[in-house]
């Protein structure tokens, strides 16, 4: 990643609007959305949720080399039918939801990757890339799980045991829980969300690391810049 502008990882949104004093206080950089826009965890009008979501994607077509959208457990249900719905799942503005993502899906990704350092919503497990989704370690990550066979796309979706899924299957990149990343997919570095922590916190396994994001609740982000991570929050 030498040479290349500074990363700024940004967590789980669910209706946040923090993530505009995250971009006002890093200008020039490039901004990953690690997903769930939706779903708040707190009482957000409707319309004021349809209107962050739409200034977010209003970003991406302004920046759209600097912008990755992620999508998150909290994002798919609503537009693809294959996918679980979730708690909170609001079904009363599911159709303009719907429309928003459709019309703008081409905006928005599974995996970011830039060299070993990966970004999915909820993380690889290494055993759910290599023999549920079927993929080739030796190959770019993130090509694959952005452009998935038809026979890979079940795995995208599935949700394991940890999350209260199938007791016998590992969560994909969705779905998965922290406890299902151990191992994480080998020789990769892995930036997630999903699973909410109190603090942005690193936790290494076997000789790679696994950085869990989802703390914009309480404004924190991460800082990757040269291969070196910094945890930040914005100015209170």
């Amino acid at each position: 990643m030498e040479n290349k502008k500074t990363i700024i990882a940004i967590g789980d949104i669910h209706g946040l609007t923090t993530w505009k004093q995250v971009v006002a206080e890093n200008p020039g950089c490039k901004y990953v959305f690690l997903g769930d826009y939706l779903d708040p965890y707190i009482d957000i009008a409707p319309d004021l949720l349809i209107t962050n979501l739409k200034e977010i994607i209003q970003l991406k077509k302004e920046q759209p080399d600097n912008v990755i959208l992620l999508l998150g457990n909290h994002d798919v249900p609503y537009f693809i039918h294959e996918a679980i719905p979730c708690k909170r799942y609001n079904m009363f503005i599911a159709g303009n939801i719907k429309q928003l993502f459709v019309e703008n899906q081409h905006l928005f990704q599974y995996a970011f990757q830039e060299g070993n350092i990966i970004f999915t919503h909820a993380g690889i497990a290494h055993q759910w890339f290599i023999h549920d989704f079927k993929g080739d370690r030796h190959k770019n990550i993130a090509e694959q799980l952005n452009n998935p066979t038809p026979e890979q796309t079940p795995a995208l979706y599935q949700c394991g045991g940890g999350r209260g899924g199938d007791k016998n299957t590992i969560g994909g990149i969705l779905w998965a829980n922290y406890t299902e990343l151990d191992p994480p997919l080998q020789g990769y570095i892995q930036i997630v969300g999903h699973n909410q922590v109190q603090e942005i916190q690193e936790i290494p396994v076997n000789d790679v690391s696994v950085w869990f994001c989802d703390c914009l609740w309480k404004g924190e982000y991460l800082v990757i810049d040269n291969r070196q991570f910094e945890v930040k929050r914005v100015s209170l």
